[in-house]
């Protein structure tokens, strides 16, 4: 019982050391985070006994395929227990992707430094707003291959490509049309509809090629960072995605809970759509200009009543 006793006192202690042992902590922002604006305040505690009359220095870069681009730099005086320390605007409306805000501190006469990285900007006010696609309701029940007959109005147009999409409480469907498409076309679905400046393990990606003998792909991305380059590792995404052609059409049917999403009348999701040449490049997009990698950029879809 002593020798169990002195290991619980010793594990504490450990834990005491390092919860308390830092002279300086960052709360704000957090790595990933995807800034709503470009004004950049960053905020800390600070043990001000350790580091009296110091100076914390704070340089805001951007970074891109390992180059790295000093936007500002600044000096503070370290006086205050909980610190706050503010740039301004930084002038970026949008910084995601591939590319991302690194935060690089040190202060003067110690040792202590570290970096702040990746950190996104989404000014979503400064974005532009477009109109959302459409789903129709369709009957619950309803035959996969029976779907594009049940669609009205006419098909949207990107690139080559004609799709459209239908709902019901268990399914979305994305009907494409064969004829004429484009190598493949990509889906991009946000459920949480975070509008993030980075790629999240929950986003995924339908890619349609109705001309392979295996016409349907879904992917979702593993995100890291390595050596001042962010990577996105392309994962299988495990799913009961089924495809059924109804004459000149294809059409795709997932279940909802493949995204861990429920549907409802009226909801809202995040929506983008790709049109990808045989290099694998985007040629054509809704909305207008977005990124596959910024779900920032991606439209709406909204389910008809």
């Amino acid at each position: 019982m002593a020798v169990r006793f002195m290991v619980v006192l010793m594990v504490f202690a450990g834990i005491l050391q390092n919860g308390f042992s830092q002279t300086i902590s960052f709360n704000t922002p957090l790595p990933w985070v995807s800034l709503r604006n470009d004004s950049l305040t960053v905020r800390a505690q600070v043990d001000t006994a350790e580091l009296k009359d110091k100076k914390l220095k704070i340089t805001v870069s951007t970074v891109k395929n390992g180059r790295s681009r000093k936007i500002t730099s600044k000096r503070f005086s370290l006086t205050d227990p909980s610190g706050e320390f503010a740039f301004g605007s930084l002038r970026k409306k949008l910084v995601g992707g591939e590319e991302y805000i690194k935060i690089d501190w040190s202060v003067s006469g110690t040792k202590d430094e570290g970096t702040i990285e990746p950190i996104g900007i989404a000014n979503l006010t400064a974005l532009p707003e477009t109109a959302p696609l459409t789903a129709v309701k369709v009957d619950d029940g309803i035959a996969t291959k029976d779907v594009a007959g049940k669609i009205t109005g006419e098909f949207n147009k990107t690139g080559a490509t004609e799709y459209a999409f239908a709902w019901n409480k268990a399914t979305l469907f994305i009907a494409v049309k064969k004829a004429a498409a484009d190598k493949s076309i990509k889906f991009a679905i946000d459920g949480k509809s975070g509008k993030n400046a980075f790629l999240s393990y929950p986003d995924r990606f339908i890619v349609v090629s109705p001309a392979d003998s295996n016409p349907v792909n879904a992917i979702h991305f593993e995100r890291s960072v390595k050596k001042d380059s962010l990577m996105y590792k392309e994962l299988d995404w495990r799913n009961e995605i089924s495809s059924e052609e109804s004459g000149e059409v294809l059409v795709v049917a997932m279940p909802w809970y493949d995204a861990g999403m429920i549907s409802f009348e009226e909801r809202t999701i995040g929506f983008g759509v790709f049109v990808e040449n045989a290099s694998g490049k985007t040629v054509a997009s809704v909305p207008v200009k977005a990124d596959d990698q910024i779900p920032a950029t991606w439209g709406v879809l909204k389910l008809a009543e």
